[in-house]
Formats: structure tokens, C-alpha cells, sequence
């Protein structure tokens, strides 16, 4: 029953961003915007992210809690999505209407992840097997939504998008389980709570600061590939059907690999999890920088879903054992904060400009060694037995149920 719940609410969200995320772009490009514009109010947003994540963050620890926090949020996506059906073509209302339903959307990741590493309790080694559901509802609506696009036009999709968030409040508005091995107070996981405490020295410990250092080089590669993959599958002559099968394709591999998690981190720890994603990846952009045809690199670029499976799993458990877990919100969202806000920023700068000047093969090649350090500085700065295959196995005992 606990984890269905918890598996629910995944695949809500997954749900919910597969029918905003795709689609903001093509909407703009649809209204009649042109590239500049585009590319502004693609800026705007991304700024308004950037800021939210902590401040969802530090909401969600604080006076708020975690379940009320996400219900905030997806209200404020779902006025965003309106307020996207409402703005015609205006330039300033749509950059208006998406800054709010991102502000909104991008708190979901790591509210949802923090809760639902609350709710599993000590059972975190289960956190693989209920984020795939995120996977499998964004692959579900995605494809979905792009049917009901080209029969329907864009509007149904946003209409969907609206509802899906409103969905996914009510989800996390009714009463939620407890952890395990816990029993229900007044039918509430957490209290909320009045103030923030020694956040700053936690946030800032040489272990933290170094894993971020980690996550960022590494989150900077797998945005990087993710946008100038499908650049370099159009230089090469595949058409965007080959494209959306290069996009599409990498969440349904990263099912099984969330569905083994609790195997793959009692076997290697987490620490190895996550460089060992960050290994795959380089390879394969090693691959992709030397591959004659489009589709070998849409072919590579589907094999990095078992990358990013193992190092987003690995990022979210390894800040769960940094921050004590009335901070995992905070914690979560301060990874949030590097790992989707500050690299897509990087990544579309410096790789423009490096793909402009030098071609997708010294991209590539950089993109690899972004993997490659990034990697090497997780493995050098988390020591010890917290992040090796010592850290799974004791949840492999659970408390007994209690009695109804």
C-alpha cells in the first residue's frame, strides 16, 4: 500500500512533465515566435528555476513541510499552464505564463524524491524501484501527447498539463502514509517545521561542496549531449524522426536499471554507482564524436538512459546520507540547483560556441572529459563506508508490520 502510493505520486510526475517539458519550444515556435524571442524567454525561465529551487527548498524544511510545499507547487504550475492557453501570441505574457508554470514544475524532482525518501524510511534502497515509475509515466505521456498534438493541436496537451498538475495535488494532499517502520501521527509524515537550523555548515561541508563540484561537470556533459546529439544527428543528415527516437528512447532504458537499484547499490555502493554512470556516459561520447552516421549516434545517445539512471539514482541516495533527513528537501533542491539549473545554463553556452568554432568532434571530446572529471572528483571526495556497498544491505531487515 506505502509504496504504491509512493509510485503513484512518481508517475504523476512523470506524467506532468512529459506534458510541459517537450513542449514548451515547439508551442513558442507554433505561436509565430521567432528565434530571438524564443531563445529570450527560454532565458527568463531557466533564471526564474534557478532561484526557485533553493527556495522551494528551504520552504518545503521549513514552516511549510513537504507535502503542502509540492501542493503549492503544482497549483502554481497548473495557474501557469492557464495562463499558457490565455497569452496568444504575446511575447511578454507567454514568457509571463511559462516562468510561473516552471517555477512551479521544477520544485516536483526534488520535493518529490525528499518525500519520498522520507516515506521509504530506512528502505531507501527501494528508492530505484519507485523512480521508475517516473520514467515510465513521462515516456507514457510524452508520446501521448505528441499523438494528440499533431490530431488536436497544442492546446489539449497544455489543457492535460493543467490537469495532471492539479492531479498530482490531489495525490499529495490526501493523507499520507508513514515511513516505514513507523506508525501514523495524526495521519501526517511530517510536522512542519518553524525554522531552518544549520543548514549553512551542512550544505557546506568539504563532502557536499565536493560532490556538487562532481555533479556539475557531469550534469554540464549530459545536458550538453542531450541538446548537440541531435544537432549533430540533423549535420548528418537523420530527420527529427530519428531525432525523437534519440530523445525518447533513453527512458525506456533506464527502466530496468531503476527497477534493479537495490541490487546495483548493495553489489557496488553508491559511490561507484554514480562514477560508474558518469564512465558510461564518456564513453559513449567518445562513440558518438567518432560515429560516421546519424543513426550509430542515435543509437549511442539511447544507451546513455543507463548513465543518467545510475547517476540521478546515485545523486538523490547520496545527498540523502550528506543531509539529515529534516533537510533532505533542501538538500535535494540544492542539488537540483547544479544539476538543472546552473549546468543547462553552461552547457548551452559554452556549447554553442565550442560546436560553432571547433565542430561537434572537439564538442564531444570535451563533453567526455566532463564526464571523466566530474567523475573523478565524486570518486576522490566520497570516501568511506557511508558510500560503498556497505550502505544498502542493513535495509534489507524490516521492522514487522504493525498491526491494523
Amino acid at each position: 500500500m506505502r509504496h504504491g502510493r509512493i509510485s503513484l505520486i512518481q508517475a504523476a510526475y512523470g506524467v506532468a512533465m512529459g506534458l510541459l517539458m517537450p513542449f514548451t519550444l515547439p508551442l513558442l515556435a507554433e505561436r509565430g515566435l521567432s528565434a530571438a524571442q524564443i531563445g529570450l524567454i527560454r532565458g527568463v525561465t531557466g533564471v526564474a528555476a534557478l532561484v526557485a529551487y533553493p527556495a522551494w527548498g528551504a520552504v518545503a524544511d521549513g514552516w511549510l513541510g513537504r507535502p503542502r510545499t509540492i501542493v503549492l507547487s503544482s497549483l502554481t504550475a497548473a495557474l501557469g499552464g492557464a495562463w499558457i492557453l490565455l497569452a496568444g501570441d504575446d511575447p511578454v505574457a507567454l514568457t509571463a505564463a511559462m516562468s510561473v508554470a516552471v517555477v512551479g514544475a521544477m520544485a516536483w524532482g526534488p520535493l518529490i524524491d525528499a518525500l519520498t525518501l522520507e516515506l521509504l524510511g530506512d528502505g531507501s534502497a527501494d528508492y530505484g524501484r519507485i523512480r521508475v515509475w517516473t520514467s515510465v509515466g513521462w515516456a507514457a505521456s510524452t508520446f501521448a501527447a505528441g499523438l494528440i498534438w499533431a490530431a488536436f493541436g497544442p492546446a489539449p496537451v497544455f489543457v492535460a498539463f493543467v490537469a495532471g498538475s492539479l492531479a498530482l495535488a490531489g495525490l499529495v494532499l490526501l493523507p499520507l502514509p508513514p515511513p516505514d517502520g513507523q506508525v501514523a501521527s495524526e495521519g501526517q509524515v511530517e510536522r512542519p517545521r518553524p525554522a531552518l537550523r544549520a543548514w549553512l555548515p551542512l550544505l557546506t561541508t568539504p563532502l557536499m561542496l565536493g560532490f556538487l563540484a562532481g555533479l556539475l561537470l557531469t550534469a554540464i556533459g549530459e545536458h550538453a549531449s542531450a541538446r548537440y546529439v541531435s544537432l549533430r544527428i540533423l549535420d548528418q543528415g537523420g530527420g527529427i524522426v530519428l531525432v525523437g527516437v534519440a530523445a525518447a528512447l533513453p527512458a525506456l532504458v533506464e527502466v530496468p536499471v531503476f527497477a534493479s537499484s537495490r541490487q546495483l547499490a548493495a553489489r557496488f555502493g553508491l559511490r561507484l554507482l554514480f562514477v560508474g554512470g558518469a564512465v558510461v556516459a564518456a564513453v559513449l561520447m567518445g562513440l558518438v564524436a567518432v560515429a560516421p552516421e546519424p543513426w550509430m549516434a542515435a543509437g549511442l545517445r539511447t544507451l546513455e538512459g543507463t548513465s543518467y539512471a545510475l547517476r540521478y539514482m546515485a545523486m538523490v541516495l547520496i545527498v540523502g546520507v550528506l543531509m539529515p533527513r529534516h533537510l533532505h528537501a533542501l538538500g535535494q533542491s540544492v542539488a537540483w540547483f547544479v544539476y538543472a539549473g546552473i549546468a543547462p545554463i553552461a552547457a548551452d553556452v559554452a556549447g554553442g560556441l565550442i560546436y560553432e568554432a571547433f565542430g561537434a568532434e572537439a564538442l564531444f571530446v570535451l563533453i567526455m572529459a566532463a564526464f571523466f572529471g566530474g567523475g573523478g572528483v565524486v570518486w576522490l571526495v566520497l570516501r568511506g563506508p557511508r558510500f560503498g556497498p556497505q550502505r544498502v544491505p542493513p535495509t534489507e531487515v524490516r521492522p514487522p508490520a504493525t498491526p491494523v
